[in-house]
């Protein structure tokens, strides 16, 4: 049986982009993706093009730390169509999601990635969110390796992300991979070599990068049948036992 090769990188937020002409009678399909707009200090962001929506959109900002995947976190109670710019933003970067619906489902739309706020720009922020701080650079988590029907082989795991963060793996019962933490070091990247080994299909791997009252990173590895795993990335927010959805 020919061995299957792919490389899982750490994967930014997709946008939801399908030709409208896709849309059969189903859920809505996202044509174009929404677009922000900066007058003084507020953000407007359209509602892009789509296809089947029957329903009020529905609106919701995030905050990026950097233009790295996974940098981002929502800024909770702004979902209007416009929002704020604030102290809390200043070197940092927001995007857009729009959500729109129909009795059939649901889907989302997200902006790209303003430009980095300068302090000059942001105005006070007086009773808004509590900014948290995230580890910087933002991890990023690399996998490499190949499936050969139930068995999947990972060749390669490498964390990268700022020295001193420290790198925790796991596994459940279908893995005998050793557990413990592992500091990144100064080059700013550490190899996960016990994690580089055959698995069974089923067989879950987490991986947590986390540093002192800061946001950090979970990936989870999902291994499958025939095919690369199921991923999922998270961010780990600083006294929340559970990750946190981030885009």
């Amino acid at each position: 049986m020919r061995a299957r090769w792919w490389i899982a990188p750490a994967v930014a937020a997709a946008l939801l982009v399908s030709p409208p002409g896709a849309y059969a009678a189903g859920e809505p399909v996202n044509g174009e993706p929404p677009t922000v707009t900066q007058s003084g200090s507020t953000l407007t962001t359209t509602d892009g093009m789509w296809v089947g929506v029957t329903r009020p959109f529905a609106y919701a900002w995030f905050r990026c730390a950097d233009a790295s995947p996974g940098s981002c976190l929502e800024v909770p109670g702004q979902t209007s169509p416009t929002y704020p710019i604030t102290s809390l933003d200043a070197g940092n970067r927001i995007r857009s999601r729009v959500t729109g619906s129909n009795p059939v489902g649901s889907a989302s739309a997200f902006s790209a990635r303003t430009a980095a706020f300068p302090v000059s720009a942001a105005s006070p922020a007086i009773g808004g969110p509590t900014a948290l701080p995230r580890l910087s650079p933002f991890p990023v988590v690399v996998v490499i390796g190949r499936t050969r029907g139930a068995r999947t082989r990972i060749t390669g795991l490498l964390v990268r992300g700022p020295a001193g963060a420290k790198v925790t793996l796991s596994c459940n019962r279908r893995c005998r991979v050793r557990g413990g933490a592992t500091k990144i070091g100064a080059k700013r990247r550490v190899r996960l070599k016990r994690a580089e080994r055959l698995y069974r299909e089923g067989a879950v791997l987490d991986v947590r990068v986390t540093g002192r009252g800061k946001v950090g990173k979970f990936t989870r590895l999902r291994m499958r049948d025939r095919i690369a795993p199921a991923r999922v990335d998270r961010c780990l927010v600083p006294g929340s036992v559970a990750p946190t959805r981030c885009r």
